[in-house]
């Protein structure tokens, strides 16, 4: 408790404010679409929560990088499954602006360009990549290019096909970890037309059944983490333009946990210092510190929150907090982040949502 209670004054002294948070969830148990809340970086606290647009399990949430709008995958009234956009007004309410059909069937994951042009999309069972042009408004046209790739790994159940998990831009590349496929795919594009094709080489492969589901990059340095989601580990990569070179993986779990788990999401600190990634099943977070000199991991232990199966976090704007979504506990638990050791503790804030699926930071 000394730790958090140095961390609020630390916050407090920083001039640290409120903030407003997307939450995108999945349609069950009464959830209306995209939720929003408020976080107090003083405090650590959650609370006002509202429902900023009804629409149908929008799973995922990116922003447009200088408009006010926010895009979300996930499905007209029909079942159709679509990219939607939305263009964000006054206490970070959402109005309807258009949707597509995204081409694909389970989309998960969605990107904007650096240059503002286009939007790529992953839909997860078959595998496909899609991408999007967007106008001038930021409004998404309909699909531009649209990539299947073929192949399948060594797990009987989950990996008989390509299963797309994210999309990555990073400079004038394109990356998607592959569940199905155990690879992470680079793509270069043009973003004027929305078209991408295989980079050379176009894929990095994983060790057999480890299933990459994202990526994190390190924000300085040529680094790049994927969290495997069925080896319940997180890869250490180093970069040269879309060539990866794989170092070492460490487990997410617990020495001697031997029960079901599957990662889900990471993310680096913003201080390039921590690494987290959340276990699904043993229901926490795990914290890792990276080399500064090397990007090498060193596991700093798993913290338990009161929430079941953490499909996402997201790191609090201060970087003195993380939140979580427990997808099956309908909730949210903030978690206080030591700045010296980059480890967790869970605090008593919470807050009831129904299936929350992804959290995102709204701009000041």
């Amino acid at each position: 408790m000394k730790t958090i209670a140095l961390i609020l004054i630390s916050a407090q002294c920083a001039g640290a404010a409120v903030h407003s948070f997307f939450i995108g969830t999945r349609s069950d148990r009464g959830s209306k679409g995209i939720y929003v809340a408020d976080f107090d970086d003083r405090s650590g606290s959650l609370s006002n929560l509202r429902v900023a647009a009804e629409y149908r399990n929008p799973g995922f949430l990116c922003l447009h990088p200088a408009k006010k709008i926010l895009y979300a995958v996930g499905s007209r009234a029909d079942g159709t499954e679509s990219l939607a956009a939305f263009g964000i007004g006054e206490n970070q309410s959402l109005t309807f602006l258009a949707d597509v059909p995204c081409r694909g069937t389970s989309p998960c994951h969605l990107a904007v360009d650096p240059s503002q042009r286009m939007i790529a999309v992953a839909n997860y069972s078959d595998g496909s990549i899609v991408s999007f042009s967007l106008d001038p408004k930021g409004i998404p046209g309909e699909a531009a290019c649209v990539v299947k790739n073929e192949g399948k790994s060594i797990h009987p159940q989950r990996q008989t096909a390509p299963h797309a998990h994210g999309v990555y831009f990073s400079g004038d590349l394109l990356f998607v970890p592959d569940l199905g496929l155990d690879q992470t795919l680079a793509y270069t594009f043009d973003a004027a037309t929305a078209q991408f094709k295989a980079a050379e080489p176009a894929f990095t492969k994983s060790t057999p059944g480890d299933g990459p589901r994202h990526l994190a990059f390190h924000p300085v340095k040529p680094w790049v983490y994927v969290v495997n989601e069925l080896a319940n580990t997180v890869t250490h990569f180093s970069r040269e333009k879309n060539t990866l070179t794989a170092h070492a993986s460490l487990t997410t779990l617990p020495a001697g946990y031997n029960q079901p788990s599957t990662t889900a999401e990471i993310e680096v600190h913003a201080n390039g210092k921590f690494l987290y990634a959340s276990n699904r099943g043993h229901n926490s977070i795990a914290a890792f510190r990276i080399n500064q000199e090397t990007g090498a991991l060193t596991e700093i232990g798993q913290t338990t929150a009161e929430i079941k199966t953490p499909r996402h976090f997201a790191i609090t704007p201060g970087g003195t907090f993380l939140i979580v979504a427990g997808q099956d506990s309908d909730n949210l638990q903030v978690l206080a982040i030591d700045p010296q050791s980059g480890a967790l503790t869970a605090t008593e804030q919470k807050l009831a949502v129904p299936a929350p699926t992804c959290l995102l930071f709204a701009r000041p």
